[in-house]
């Protein structure tokens, strides 16, 4: 009687039997986070990089960011670290959308700089908002708003 008995190498076996590393999801374009701080700004950021940023004194006045302006990985990660829900009159709360599990998680004073540094990059970049005709007097009517705050 005939056997055939096959055997794999011993480095290929223990490539076989990791699982490999496994990466974080990617961020879908339906994924956006929002930062919203205690003085009114709010700033939306989509899965591409792109965003909008709105005061609550200012309705009527809105920036649309192109794609690529924005990184929304920040947000992503101080939503999973949130340590519970802090109440404070001083807070940047960060929320972020994840599509692919249709999760919205919230974190209600988000530790860290980073809240604060990507408004401050909104402020800055405002002269790449990209909207119609009436994105110049937003820019110019959220300056103000923004100059007046700081």
């Amino acid at each position: 009687m005939f056997s055939f008995r096959f055997t794999l190498p011993p480095l290929l076996v223990v490539f076989a039997a990791c699982g490999g590393s496994q990466s974080a999801p990617g961020i879908a374009e339906l994924d956006f986070a929002e930062v919203e701080n205690h003085t009114g700004w709010h700033l939306r950021i989509h899965g591409d990089g792109g965003g909008s940023l709105s005061h609550d004194q200012l309705p009527a006045y809105h920036l649309h960011y192109p794609a690529g302006t924005f990184n929304p990985r920040p947000a992503r990660r101080l939503t999973d670290r949130c340590r519970g829900e802090i109440i404070s009159p001083i807070c940047t709360t960060v929320r972020y959308y994840t599509s692919f599990s249709d999760e919205l998680r919230e974190c209600s004073c988000a530790p860290g700089g980073w809240t604060a540094e990507i408004m401050n990059q909104a402020i800055v970049q405002m002269d790449l908002a990209v909207d119609s005709g009436s994105s110049e007097r937003s820019c110019r009517m959220l300056r103000r708003q923004w100059l007046a705050a700081n």
